[in-house]
């Protein structure tokens, strides 16, 4: 009896104990499967990083050259040197001979040995406006200008000088006043009146250089034309002969009135037209250094012609009236000839 009621209790208990044992005991992970190492796939080398895009070298000087400037970058010009005052008449002529250098230098080789030695002459006569190409009594070539067209040429630099740089109207002070002075019967002198430019004006070294640069302008076109008269054979006493001292300056107011009264205007139109091509090479030249000459003097020197000329009435016995055609004609001439040598020459 006792027995089986042992074995009964025991068939109970022990899955209980077993049963207890096993809600305390953590579950156990299923046991794993056998490790084989296998060889990662290949997918080829690394691919490199990405790299900026190298920067080119700068290729190495060429010494002794110079380099071109970019092509939609302005030329940048060094800025031009100061020039000094022109002042009386001494100064005045030194200048022109200087500037007649640089005009016959830029001539051809032909008509430079026909004017090379042709001697420049200065009338002091303070009342007459006047430049020409003669022959003397000798039948030796010569160029004259008178004391009144270096004043007059003076008084056009220093007030249209002024009025570029200040906004001022000084050049038509200057013809108001002087103009009618010197187209009356007694006559008059081309020089600037005092007071005329503004007192600032004087001392200002910019305007004072422009001044000069604009006087050696206006020379040039004056001198080219009536070397032109020589080398182009109006005169015919121009043919390379040695060196002269020219006329007597006694002889100069005897020589102009002979000649001067009977002009020929195709000569003329044809030295306004040559010796307005003389400048504009000749300011070429001088461009890399000093103010690139124009035709710019020639037509400020003819403007104030063409004042005088309102002034007179046309009157035949003014100065550079009767030694000239009409002014007016002469300007669209020139700006023609300049026009044609610009055409001719792009880029320059």
């Amino acid at each position: 009896m006792m027995r089986s009621a042992c074995s009964r209790f025991c068939r109970w208990l022990v899955p209980a104990i077993v049963a207890g044992c096993q809600e305390n005991v953590p579950p156990q992970a299923p046991p794993s499967q056998p490790y084989y190492p296998q060889p990662a796939p290949y997918y080829g080398p690394p691919a490199p990083y990405a790299q900026p895009p190298p920067v080119p070298e700068a290729p190495p000087p060429v010494y002794g050259s110079v380099p071109a400037p970019p092509q939609n970058q302005a030329q940048v010009q060094a800025p031009r040197p100061l020039l000094g005052a022109l002042v009386g008449p001494l100064a005045w002529q030194a200048e022109v001979r200087a500037v007649e250098i640089e005009l016959i230098g830029r001539l051809s080789a032909q008509n430079r040995v026909r004017v090379v030695n042709v001697p420049l002459v200065f009338d002091p006569n303070p009342n007459e406006v006047n430049a020409f190409a003669g022959c003397d009594d000798g039948g030796a070539p010569f160029v004259a200008a008178t004391e009144g067209l270096l004043e007059a040429i003076d008084a056009i630099s220093q007030t249209r000088s002024t009025d570029e740089l200040y906004g001022t109207k000084t050049y038509g002070a200057y013809v108001g006043a002087t103009a009618p002075r010197m187209v009356s019967q007694g006559g008059g002198r081309a020089a600037l009146p005092a007071g005329i430019l503004p007192a600032q004006a004087l001392v200002d070294v910019r305007r004072i250089s422009r001044a000069h640069e604009m006087f050696d302008e206006i020379v040039g076109f004056t001198f080219g034309h009536e070397l032109a008269h020589h080398y182009l054979g109006h005169t015919g006493c121009a043919n390379g002969q040695a060196a002269g001292l020219g006329p007597a300056l006694e002889q100069l107011g005897r020589i102009v009135t002979n000649f001067g009264n009977v002009f020929n205007q195709p000569n003329e139109i044809a030295a306004d037209s040559a010796g307005c091509v003389n400048v504009l090479y000749a300011g070429l030249a001088r461009a890399p250094v000093a103010y690139r000459w124009s035709e710019a003097g020639g037509l400020a020197l003819l403007d104030f012609f063409a004042a005088l000329e309102r002034a007179s009435g046309a009157n035949p016995l003014l100065g550079i009236l009767r030694t000239h055609p009409n002014p007016g004609l002469r300007i669209p001439i020139v700006q023609g000839v300049a026009t044609t040598w610009r055409l001719q020459h792009p880029g320059l």
